[in-house]
């Protein structure tokens, strides 16, 4: 058995989503069960492997990686203390491995947290981050498709504590903006629908069956964002992200599903649902350039 015999190589179906809405999710189902007589991969292991490219690094001050610390590829501190601590950006759960059904729920893997705390001096400006996703069939088992890396931007911007209005344009002392300007995380890795193909019999009669995995945000942390928002953060409108209270810490969890036919986003009304692939891009599969 091998991966991708075919002549057509695994071709990306990008759609790049920020949502607002109350979002229920249409997927389809498949009418039987994957066996080797279908060519279905029912189960599939997916392994996600996320780290900073702390190369990449920009503070405040337009330097690399300036005024930020590297604590290890996982962990950023930046700012000068002021008793509560540095702020900054820690990766958690990575690796991660867990066993995803095709047409079956989202499986949660990796988080991201922010470290929000009140401090002085040069700050976080922008990074990438790089995330390695393989994926293998388990039921029925056979080979892995190969590993790949891919790279993203993430933006952020450290707002002065005590404006008012907010770098959102929210009020001060309200909403996230309840204990100081909230500060500001935008990614630009949001995606749905990436295909791939897997072949079981390696050309032989059953189907070289196409595959899409999707990429979705558990926890509500990231959404749409203003206008101001992204434009404080150096980005153009519509963003995807999410701003931070002061003195807080704020965590998102992303999660990977695996369909054979495309994820349908049905968005009757206003919430704060949306979805994003931090850290879980690969395949070979193009993404949008950073900004």
């Amino acid at each position: 058995m091998k991966p991708n015999s075919r002549n057509d190589r695994p071709s990306p179906m990008f759609k790049a989503l920020a949502i607002a809405g109350s979002v229920s999710l249409a997927v389809a189902t498949s009418a039987a069960q994957a066996t080797m007589l279908d060519g279905i991969v029912d189960q599939w292991t997916v392994g996600v492997s996320t780290i900073f490219d702390t190369s990449s690094i920009v503070d405040s001050n337009g330097s690399s990686p300036g005024g930020v610390t590297v604590v290890n590829n996982k962990s950023l501190r930046w700012g000068n203390d002021l008793g509560s601590g540095l702020s900054g950006l820690d990766i958690s759960g990575s690796p991660a491995s867990g066993t995803v059904l095709t047409n079956g729920p989202a499986v949660g893997n990796v988080s991201i947290t922010h470290l929000n705390r009140p401090i002085t001096g040069d700050t976080l400006r922008s990074l990438d981050i790089l995330s390695t996703l393989t994926l293998t069939p388990w039921v029925p088992a056979a080979p892995g498709l190969p590993a790949q890396t891919l790279s993203f931007t993430v933006h952020y911007a450290e707002t002065t504590n005590n404006a008012n209005p907010c770098a959102d344009g929210g009020v001060n002392g309200v909403g996230v903006n309840v204990n100081g300007c909230a500060d500001i995380y935008v990614t630009d890795a949001n995606s749905l629908n990436f295909s791939f193909f897997y072949d079981l019999d390696g050309g032989g009669s059953l189907q070289n069956q196409q595959y899409y995995i999707s990429f979705f945000e558990l926890t509500s942390g990231l959404k749409p964002l203003n206008t101001l928002a992204c434009t404080a953060a150096g980005v153009a409108s519509p963003c995807l992200g999410f701003e931070t209270p002061e003195g807080l810490d704020t965590t998102v969890q992303f999660a990977s599903l695996i369909t054979t036919e495309k994820v349908h986003i049905d968005v009757p009304e206003p919430s704060s649902l949306a979805l994003a692939g931090l850290g879980l891009l690969g395949l070979g599969l193009r993404r949008r350039r950073r900004d």
